[in-house]
C-alpha cells in the first residue's frame, strides 16, 4: 500500500491553522510553463527556460497526479502552530550530537490526509531523511517520499531506526500501484524521465 498513514498508528490528528497562500499569478504562469514543457516532453524548450528548483517542482506536481491517479485524498500547504517536540525524537537527537530537530513556530508539510498524516515530497534521499527531523516530532504520522538517492549524514544514522510515526519511501514503491491503473505507465515514465534529468536541470 502507497500510504498506510494514521490508520495503523492510532495517532490523534492535528488540527492546522490555516493553509499556505497560492503563488502569484505570474509566478504560476511561469511555473506552469516550465512544467507543461516538461509534460509535454518539449525538453529542449525545458532547458532554456528551467529554473532554480525546477525537478523539485515538477516532483512534487507528479506526486499530486500521482496522489489523484490513486484516489488519495488531500489538502495543500496546511500550516500548523508548534507544539513541544515528541519526547521520542528529543532523545534520539540527545544520542547524535550532530542530529539537531528543526523547531519552529509553524510548520509548513506539502500535504495533510484525511487521517491526519502528513505529507512531504522531497528530490534527495538525505533530505528526507532530514525532514524527520523537521516535521516528526509535530506529525501524528509522516511520510516522506524521495526519487534521487544520495548519501549523507541523515541517512546513514537514521536509515536503520524505526521511527515510530514515520517512514522514508522511494517514489518506485508506488509504481507497482500506480502500473495497475489506467494512466499509470504514463506518469511512471514521467518519474523515470523526472529523475534522468538530475544533471541537466536544476
Amino acid at each position: 500500500m502507497v500510504f498506510s498513514g494514521c490508520q495503523d498508528q492510532g495517532c490523534k490528528k492535528k488540527e492546522h491553522i490555516r493553509f499556505s497562500e497560492p503563488l502569484s499569478r505570474k509566478n504560476k504562469n511561469k511555473w506552469d510553463k516550465i512544467i507543461n514543457a516538461f509534460m509535454e516532453n518539449r525538453l529542449d524548450e525545458l532547458k532554456k527556460i528551467y529554473r532554480t528548483g525546477t525537478r523539485g517542482r515538477i516532483f512534487e506536481v507528479l506526486v499530486k497526479n500521482a496522489l489523484d491517479l490513486l484516489g488519495i485524498n488531500y489538502k495543500p500547504e496546511p500550516v500548523f502552530e508548534h507544539i513541544e517536540p515528541d519526547p521520542w525524537y528529543v532523545d534520539l537527537s540527545s544520542k547524535h550530537e550532530d542530529l539537531k530537530l528543526r523547531t519552529h513556530h509553524f510548520y509548513n508539510p506539502d500535504y495533510l490526509l484525511p487521517d491526519g498524516s502528513w505529507l512531504e515530497v522531497t528530490l534527495s534521499e538525505n533530505t528526507a531523511y532530514q525532514k524527520l527531523f523537521r516535521y516528526g516530532h509535530q506529525a501524528p504520522f509522516l511520510k516522506v517520499v524521495w526519487i534521487d538517492e544520495d548519501i549523507g549524514l541523515h541517512k546513514t544514522i537514521s536509515q536503520n531506526v524505526e521511527f515510530p510515526n514515520a517512514e522514508v519511501q522511494n517514489i518506485q514503491d508506488w509504481f507497482p500501484e500506480l502500473l495497475s491503473l489506467s494512466n499509470g505507465e504514463e506518469l511512471v515514465d514521467r518519474f523515470l524521465e523526472l529523475k534522468n534529468l538530475k544533471h541537466l536541470i536544476g
